[in-house]
């Protein structure tokens, strides 16, 4: 379901402290070279890409610029290497960038070639540039202003569409703005404008999902979405945290008093905030009979059993409230969904988000690298109105901070297609 029919309104919100009048026109990209800090982080087996997403994600700018006739260069990273891998190259992405993108690509083999300046000039109008990978260098990672300098010499226009990278403070995002004329991508802009919409302008009632096995990486998490959404739903392991505090042990995951401040502050706010809380009343467990694993069902109230999935009824409950809402944001895995039978919570949910939002009565932002991941193995990924491609950056901002990579850009201009 196209995202527009549903956020064709949406624009670029106040945060961004951007001049409206100051709309980049066509006519001055023309042969201009731009350099567009993109994300090519994909995931790799055997040199193959798993998952074309990202790269697909940034086709309106590049058409964009395309059309204006601008040169373009593109530089990212892929992984956390501190030298030269060659299993992170980027140059194992050039068949599908040319694939998708049916364009001649120019690969540049270090992003501070010294040839690089002239291998740019002498590329056709019609050709992408590709840099390797920015985090050959340390200096990337160190958000260092002469590395920045260097990258900016071989441009005379910069454009972030990398919004799944921008919560970090490195030199590609954080460091570039300060040396060319800059300007947030399409897919950014996009991306901020989605998640705006669901905080400030979505209908109500709105529903957030959050799963995930770790509460540690969820607790700011959920203390902003409390005081936002009208309905939050908790699956995955961090659901033990707030059943054992209602003094329910059954999920053997966490520590009843290691979280128990940050699980009262959230349950205090969700009364305050009039947000209510959704936990699982039953799970799938592990357990082993005669020498052979099996799985059952369990109750909430069943003590010392290790879980791995919630269960029929909680499945049933989570569906009763989706149907009830008008907008759902989900934000992490309900289950250990690689595994069957352990995958059940989470596709029969999604199931439903996707059937709603194909009969056009919920509004479904799905965001998280697992979340992702588990929409597109179940196939529905085409039912949901926006499936962020981010991971860090997307958790970041849902938490309610600032990235690094909007603070840097506070003065930019924006494109229009």
């Amino acid at each position: 379901m196209p995202v527009t029919r549903f956020f064709a309104f949406i624009f670029v919100v106040g945060m961004f402290r951007m001049d409206c009048a100051k709309i980049m026109a066509s006519g001055e990209f023309k042969n201009k070279r731009v350099l567009v800090r993109v994300d090519f982080n994909v995931p790799m087996q055997d040199g193959v890409v798993q998952d074309l997403s990202r790269i697909k994600l940034i086709s309106p700018t590049i058409a964009f610029l395309k059309k204006a006739g601008a040169k373009i260069i593109l530089i990212s990273h892929l992984g956390k290497p501190s030298k030269y891998e060659e299993k992170l190259s980027l140059r194992n992405l050039l068949k599908v960038v040319a694939e998708e993108y049916t364009s001649n690509v120019r690969f540049i083999d270090d992003c501070l070639h010294e040839d690089a300046n002239s291998i740019i000039s002498d590329s056709s109008p019609d050709d992408l540039i590709l840099l390797e990978n920015l985090r050959f260098h340390p200096e990337e990672v160190a958000c260092d202003d002469d590395f920045a300098r260097k990258l900016a010499d071989l441009a005379d226009f910069y454009i972030n569409d990398a919004f799944s990278t921008s919560h970090r403070k490195h030199a590609s995002i954080c460091a570039m703005p300060k040396f060319l004329p800059h300007a947030f991508g399409l897919s950014f802009v996009n991306e901020l404008s989605i998640l705006d919409y669901f905080f400030n302008h979505a209908p109500s009632p709105k529903m957030t999902i959050v799963g995930g096995s770790k509460l540690s990486t969820k607790i700011n998490l959920l203390k902003n979405l409390v005081k936002k959404t009208n309905k939050l739903a908790l699956g995955g392991g961090i659901a033990g945290a707030f059943l054992a505090y209602h003094e329910n042990n059954s999920l053997k995951i966490f520590d009843g008093e290691e979280y128990a401040d940050e699980v009262a502050e959230i349950i205090e706010n969700a009364e305050k905030y009039k947000c209510e809380l959704i936990l699982p009343v039953d799970f799938s467990s592990l357990v082993s009979k005669y020498d052979q694993s099996d799985y059952a069902v369990i109750s909430s109230s069943n003590a010392n059993t290790s879980i791995f999935d919630i269960g029929p009824e909680s499945v049933e409950l989570f569906k009763r409230h989706l149907r009830e809402s008008a907008c759902v944001l989900w934000n992490g895995p309900l289950g250990l969904f690689e595994k069957t039978p352990f995958d059940f919570g989470t596709i029969s949910v999604a199931q439903e988000v996707a059937a709603l939002s194909r009969e056009g009565k919920l509004i479904s932002i799905i965001g998280g690298g697992d979340t992702a991941f588990a929409m597109n193995k179940f196939g529905i990924t085409k039912d949901l109105t926006y499936k962020s491609t981010s991971g860090g950056a997307f958790l970041t901002y849902l938490e309610g901070n600032s990235l690094p990579g909007i603070i840097a850009m506070e003065d930019a201009f924006t494109l229009v297609d």
